[in-house]
């Protein structure tokens, strides 16, 4: 039989120390970059004061210059599709209105066109959209 002496040792918890929090300056660049998409959704000026504030991070610049740019083209997508929808609409004698219920789709997939980036340059990665991607790597 063990000693009891050996048991009640091997039962203590070990006590583990409190890690600092981590002061590295790429965890910083990340949650600016993925905040730039979030806050996005509701302020554009957001993503423009991030991209003139932080002129010698070119993560944080990237993505936040993205961010707008891609606001700007949800904005004008959507405002296109109204448009159009619209003038089908008066066409069709109100029939057309109907294509207004694709508007929240069309909303969805713009926050996840959001959201996606937001999440990978908080894992720290330089995510380029398609088209806008290469147009803003030109500005950074």
């Amino acid at each position: 039989m063990p000693p009891k002496k050996a048991k009640d040792e091997a039962k203590a918890p070990e006590k583990a120390e409190k890690a600092a929090p981590s002061k590295n300056p790429e965890d910083d660049s990340n949650l600016m970059g993925a905040i730039s998409y979030v806050v996005n959704l509701f302020v554009l000026p957001w993503s423009l004061a991030l991209y003139v504030m932080k002129k010698e991070d070119k993560f944080v610049r990237f993505h936040a210059l993205q961010a707008a740019a891609l606001w700007i083209a949800a904005v004008a997508v959507s405002t296109v599709i109204s448009g159009v929808v619209l003038v089908i609409s008066i066409v069709t004698s109100g029939i057309g209105g109907f294509g207004f219920l694709c508007m929240p789709v069309i909303g969805l997939a713009f926050l996840a066109l959001d959201l996606y980036p937001a999440y990978m340059a908080y894992q720290g990665q330089k995510y380029k959209l398609p088209v806008i991607g290469d147009f803003v790597e030109k500005y950074v």
